[in-house]
């Protein structure tokens, strides 16, 4: 933890990504620790079958697994998502980069866990 972490609205954490928040998100966990540069942590719960497609919504520039600079080796959850945007781009607001897991339950949800910066 960082010592200027912070709880955050957790619309203004997706508004960040830009994101929507999935319908059926639960348990929805957000906080900020960023002083010069904005940075998100959230992490959620949602329906298993909604995932791909809230994914592919969200994160249309994503990296494949295999190319995401932000995992060190590889994926070890269900699903790992890394997007990247330039930061000299003045057309992208908010986060530019992005690293994301996923890891399916046995019940038919799945914990979402993001950290944007």
């Amino acid at each position: 933890m960082f010592q200027d972490d912070y709880g955050v609205p957790c619309k203004d954490a997706f508004a960040y990504l830009p994101a929507r928040i999935p319908d059926a998100a639960t348990n929805l966990r957000c906080r900020s620790h960023g002083v010069l540069d904005e940075t998100f942590q959230v992490t959620f719960r949602m329906p298993q079958a909604d995932l791909d497609a809230w994914v592919a919504e969200s994160f249309p520039d994503r990296t494949p697994p295999d190319k995401n600079p932000f995992l060190l080796g590889p994926c070890e959850a269900d699903l790992c998502v890394g997007v990247m945007r330039d930061r000299m781009d003045r057309s992208n607001e908010g986060a530019t980069d992005i690293a994301l897991t996923a890891r399916h339950a046995d019940n038919g949800t799945t914990l979402v866990s993001f950290d944007a910066s």
